[in-house]
């Protein structure tokens, strides 16, 4: 199954001829279990039910007596809010399953499992209902066999995963009771996961599917019925008649189901799971390939009239697939392959045996994964990468020997696009490891290997597992050469063919096939997550030949491509280092060149090494010198090269009532690829004030091995509304993991504010602890912030100062899928009591110290703008009614908030208490206790929120006096900073 920026599953393993492919030094270690299958099942389209009965024969080949055996019952994952499945759906940021009807779910039941007609126990996992331990009426011996017999009941859910209906489109997959793998490392029962694949044991399948005449269905195995096969050659020519979208139409309606029935049956062995797809509106092609041995295989899509005409290319891809996956891997064994067009709400596409379903786009990958999965059943739950990633890396091959570009992005590589994103030229390798160079560099990456498909964050499941996995597949071929890896890959095929591989047999293949050990590639490559940098350090001329010293300042050892370049850029020669480390400085890798027409030297020229960095990959001939060149200015993005340099760039505007209009631009240089030096240079221009101002930001991004996962150093410098601000900070992110617990954040700042309207100079001094986790449904947050105030540095009188502690925690909740209601409680305290110090705490919101919030009118110019009586901060009291309200004492409030179901307004109360009387507004009456309470508009994603006070504190009698005593009281959140693309791409990326 395929994604990159979103989910993907699959299914997989395997059981049968044990002797099959393999060497004798193998078939005495190896055994594997079978499990051969007799299903009858018919379909309710009303009701939208499977009923069935299932038959199989369970052998036993291991050296174990078996007192039970663990079934999965995976329906029941769609049974309540309680599975595995509903947990990982709010910890991948979706709540649709999670406020689902009754009607909308699905669950297995009606089970009466009998042993060789003898009753059996079932005994249901205790935490998950779609796991279950059958115990067995006597031990199975080594070498027995059972017959295992049920019937059963499914309620399918609507579309939420894999398995679902929309409407009277049917997706049957996971559907019927099915035995969890026993092999040499144990049980491996597991609950049904969207973001985690199958594990299955190989046998044979006789499936006999009851439903209304007019329904098309793809499926696994081969069709047994003389009319049903005529009849869908018949829809197949009508299809090949209609050459474009018109003539398909774009009727998607449903016809009615017939009154009779049809009974298909399906039979196929050596495959280890079985899925289904019916819908009355399909559409048919029919195509076919020979294969090198002379074999016929049919191809086949089933589609829509939607997409029609990237379906009539679809044929082509199913072809493709399976003529290269057969060159490049190993010949396809079954006799037909077909790809099915159906609903899926997990990821682009979905493979089984024979048959997937799949969007257009996804064809070649899908229709893939009948090697890697299908016929290479590897565990795809605890090793994703041994499917996804490797079909990923051949899927890639065939792209690009069918001409396409843009890697798996899809981006452009020619034309004025390319060139001014700086991508022309680049091959897919460059293009295919810009995703796992957007996640590592802000330290956010996982190890390939060692972790099981739940573990990886939700981005990461398909830029890690998918594309950096096929990125240093590439890579290990381009240093084996291609012909020696695909080599090893048939050999792989060959011996692990309807059996299940883990990682340890594919190195033990790759090694003896190749003659290397490879272990720095299997283990500390694929295990680890290392960052690996060579660096070209010296070049020069000796006995006439050109001798480059080669720099590993990686932790691990890794080999490298070095290459001469003539003067026009052309690869005059290619050599790889070995593996190698370096301990000192006399373990630099030593490469020979011939010196005729070499004008400069070159590192990994085509990019298929897993580096970060690469501006430091070329040398001149003469020399040790880096090359200058030339630094092009970009819009939006570029990514790392080199043969280029590149500055980023975005126009910018701006506005507030002291500077008027400004119009800028942001210069920066690691938008995608955080570079260990990152700046950003923003320059505006005041057209009213013929001033320049702007921010400006340098940093240093640290990236620990362990402990703390980031540590940013960096200065902020910042002028606007006649003050100058700089801050340098150090910002440290931990734990080292950043998807499986609570996230902390510690800040420590000096921030310098210089006021040169006022002439004033203030100074603070910052320590803050963030503390965030959650899910879908819920999130929490604690924040403490502790401010050290200095009013005038040049004041030796200290007695002004302050020291302010400040604490906040949130919880907001979902009610329903887009509705949620939060509560915020904050303290304040001053912890020395300094009645002269020129700081406070708001009641309303922040004052804004530090300048950490872009106010249009922060000097209270407008009488419709002005800063904390118009816009505020949402921070310190956060009331919504500006009240001027603010202690030097402490300050303690309860905000609560509330979207009001169907309307977009919300509701809000604010409460709050302080120890002394108000400071900000003389003559006002004192009080201690406050509150507001009104009606919230949060517009562009809550980018501006506008609150409306009906009733609180701020009124003279709790209530407006009139309409100008409500309106003047409209107030609003501004939150621009929710439009840096820098914290936007951190933020998706640390999903």
């Amino acid at each position: 199954m395929k994604s990159i920026l979103a989910s993907f599953w699959l299914l997989a393993l395997s059981v049968a001829a044990v002797a099959q492919s393999a060497s004798p030094r193998k078939v005495a270690a190896y055994w594997q279990q079978q499990v051969n299958y007799s299903i009858d099942v018919t379909l309710d389209d009303k009701q939208h039910v499977l009923t069935g009965r299932e038959e199989l024969v369970y052998t036993n080949n291991s050296p174990d007596a078996l007192p039970f055996i663990w079934f999965h019952l995976w329906p029941n994952a769609y049974r309540d809010n309680s599975t595995a499945f509903a947990r990982q759906q709010l910890r991948n940021g979706s709540r649709e399953f999670q406020f689902a009807t009754p009607q909308q779910r699905g669950y297995i039941d009606q089970l009466d499992f009998r042993v060789d007609g003898q009753p059996a126990r079932l005994e249901f996992d205790a935490e998950n209902p779609d796991m279950a331990k059958l115990v067995l009426p006597q031990r199975l011996a080594p070498g027995a066999s059972i017959t295992i017999t049920t019937p059963f009941r499914v309620k399918i859910p609507d579309s939420f995963s894999r398995f679902g209906h929309v409407e009277q489109s049917y997706q049957i997959t996971q559907w019927y009771p099915k035995p969890a793998v026993y092999d040499r490392k144990g049980w491996h029962a597991m609950p049904y996961l969207d973001q985690g694949e199958f594990y299955s044991e190989f046998g044979t399948f006789d499936v006999r599917i009851t439903l209304p005449a007019n329904y098309t269905v793809g499926a696994t195995g081969v069709l047994q019925n003389p009319e049903e096969q005529q009849r869908l050659n018949q829809l197949a020519t009508a299809s090949a008649a209609k050459k474009s979208k018109a003539d398909f139409g774009s009727d998607l309606s449903f016809p009615l189901s017939a009154p009779d029935t049809k009974t298909l049956r399906y039979v196929q062995d050596r495959v280890h799971d079985f899925a289904w797809f019916a819908d009355k509106r399909f559409n048919v092609l029919k195509s076919g390939v020979t294969l090198p041995s002379g074999r016929q295989v049919d191809t086949w899509v089933l589609f829509t009239n939607k997409d029609a005409e990237k379906w009539l290319k679809g044929i082509q891809d199913v072809d493709s697939a399976v003529v290269y996956y057969s060159r490049w891997v190993g010949e396809y064994p079954y006799s037909a392959a077909t790809a099915v067009d159906g609903a899926l709400s997990a990821g682009s596409g979905m493979e089984y045996p024979m048959v997937t379903v799949t969007q257009p786009s996804a064809i070649v990958h899908e229709v893939g994964h009948n090697w890697f999965y299908g016929i290479l059943a590897s565990n795809e739950r605890d090793f994703p990468w041994m499917d996804e990633g490797t079909n990923s890396y051949i899927e890639n091959r065939i792209a690009e020997r069918s001409g396409g570009n843009g890697g798996l992005l899809g981006l452009p590589t020619k034309g004025a696009a390319a060139r001014a994103l700086t991508l022309d030229g680049l091959p897919n390798a460059a293009l295919n490891a810009i995703p796992y160079q957007a996640v590592a560099s802000r330290a956010l990456d996982q190890p390939v290997s060692n972790f099981t498909s739940a573990d990886y964050g939700k981005l990461n499941y398909g830029i890690i597992v998918y594309s950096k996995t096929a990125s240093l597949l590439n890579y290990l071929a381009g240093y084996l050469g291609q012909e020696k890896f695909d080599a090893a890959m048939h050999a792989y095929f060959e011996q692990w063919q309807f059996r299940h591989p883990y990682p340890e047999d594919m190195q033990a293949v790759f090694e003896e096939t190749t003659g290397q050990k490879l272990g720095w590639f299997f283990q500390d490559m694929l295990n680890g997550q290392h960052r690996y940098n060579a660096v070209l350090s010296k070049s020069k001329v000796e006995k006439g030949q050109r001798k480059v010293l080669v720099r590993n300042d990686s932790p691990a050892p890794f080999p490298f491509p070095v290459a001469t370049l003539d003067a026009q850029g052309n690869v005059l020669e290619t050599k790889w280092t070995p593996p190698f480390a370096r301990t000192d400085e006399e373990d630099d890798a030593i490469l020979w060149f011939r010196n005729e027409n070499v004008a400069a030297i070159v590192a990994d020229p085509a990019y298929v090494t897993p580096q970060l960095n690469r501006r430091d990959d070329r040398l001149k001939t003469t020399g040790s010198l880096r090359p200058l060149e030339p630094i092009r200015l970009r819009p939006l993005l570029s990514p790392e090269r080199w043969d280029q340099a590149a500055i980023n760039w975005l126009p910018v505007i701006g506005a507030n009532t002291s500077d008027k209009f400004m119009l800028g631009a942001a210069f920066y240089n690691s938008l995608l690829n955080v570079k260990k030096f990152s700046y950003l240079a923003m320059p505006m221009y005041s057209f009213s004030r013929n001033e320049l101002n702007g921010i400006g930001v340098l940093n240093l991004n640290i990236l620990p091995e362990r402990v703390t996962r980031r540590a940013v150093a960096g200065v902020l410098v910042q002028r606007f509304e006649r003050y100058r601000k700089v801050e340098p900070s150090l910002t440290l992110s931990f734990p080292h993991s950043a998807f499986h617990m609570p996230q902390h954040t510690v800040k420590l700042a000096n921030t310098a504010i210089e006021d040169q309207d006022q002439g004033t100079t203030s100074s603070i001094q910052s320590l803050e602890y963030g503390l965030q986790a959650g899910n879908a449904l819920y999130k929490w947050q604690v924040k403490g912030e502790f401010n050290f105030l200095t009013p005038d540095l040049a004041d030796d009188d200290v007695r002004a100062a302050a020291a302010l502690l400040r604490v906040e925690a949130n919880y907001q909740r979902y009610y329903s899928p887009k509705k949620s209601f939060s509560v915020r409680v904050f303290g304040g305290s001053f912890l020395n009591k300094n009645n002269d110090a020129p700081f406070y705490i708001g009641l309303s919101g922040s004052p804004d110290y530090r300048r950490q919030t872009m106010f249009l009118d922060r000097q209270q110019i407008s009488p419709s703008l002005a800063a904390q009586q118009h816009q505020f901060d949402n921070r310190d009291g956060a009331f919504k009614a500006f009240l001027p309200v603010a202690s030097r004492r402490w300050l303690t409030t309860v905000n609560l908030q509330a979207d009001l179901p169907v309307t977009p307004l919300g509701v809000f109360i604010d409460f709050g208490m302080t120890k002394e009387e108000n400071i900000l507004a003389a003559g006002r009456d004192p009080q201690r206790a406050y509150y507001d309470a009104g009606l919230s508009l949060p517009l562009f994603s809550k980018l501006l929120s506008f609150y409306l006070p009906i009733a609180g504190s701020q009124y003279a009698n709790g209530l407006p006096s009139g309409r100008k005593d409500f309106t003047d009281q409209i107030r609003f959140v501004l939150r621009l900073d929710q439009l840096s693309p820098f914290r936007l791409l951190d933020e998706q990326l640390g999903q």
